[in-house]
């Protein structure tokens, strides 16, 4: 899986959205995704950490692929990302990228200024205008549940050419995020459970090397 397939979650599934209003059948206007936007990047901002646990499906041209669990913990420049295939931790200064399967770590140096807005979805809402063409695109009903629909599409160069997000509008979570990417692979988040301010300590976002033995440390700092 890309390293966008992986990590993206990261940006998407920490939100509770949306003001409450009636199901409509009307043309959405481009301006009310990125109001949509700017009210995220405030919600976010509230919240002193978040944890989220989800599955990835992946589908190349419809036909499926494969399907992973996982978990992440968000706080700050911090975050914690793990799944049976890879682990990555940063506490704001070093970066660990741990493959279990491998016994490999790879330690670097995390600098904030080149942070991915697929790592840290406070960069990506705050800037989404400049990142972001994005649109509402509609309010139907999905098993019962009322849903609102919003795609983004990228700007700059990328291996995907859009995401999707997909929330329930009268619990303001989000549901599902699906990435198209250009090769014809699609990635569909869906968010299983989803907490916020659980007080995390700052020794959670720092992989320990001392609980590991037998694995090859690459330190490129």
């Amino acid at each position: 899986m890309k390293r966008v397939g992986i990590i993206a979650i990261l940006s998407f599934c920490v939100v509770f959205v949306w003001s409450q209003q009636p199901a409509q059948t009307r043309k959405f206007h481009d301006e009310e995704a990125a109001t949509v936007l700017k009210e995220l990047h405030g919600k976010i901002s509230g919240y002193k950490d978040i944890s989220i646990r989800f599955t990835i499906r992946s589908d190349k041209r419809e036909k499926f692929i494969d399907e992973i669990k996982g978990s992440t913990l968000i706080k700050g420049d911090k975050y914690v990302l793990k799944t049976n295939q890879q682990q990555i931790y940063c506490d704001g200064t070093t970066l660990w990228n741990y493959l279990p399967e491998q016994k490999e770590v790879t330690i670097s140096n995390y600098d904030k200024n080149e942070d991915s807005e697929m790592i840290n979805p406070l960069k990506m809402i705050q800037n989404h205008e400049k990142l972001y063409k994005s649109n509402l695109i509609n309010e139907t009903i999905e098993k019962g549940v009322l849903i609102q629909v919003i795609d983004l599409t990228p700007l700059k160069p990328s291996s995907y050419y859009k995401l999707r997000l997909i929330l329930n509008k009268n619990k303001k979570q989000i549901m599902r995020v699906i990435i198209y990417e250009k090769d014809g692979m699609k990635y569909t988040y869906t968010v299983n459970e989803f907490t916020v301010n659980q007080n995390l300590s700052d020794e959670q976002f720092v992989f320990d090397l001392s609980k590991k033995t037998g694995i090859e440390v690459i330190d490129i700092r």
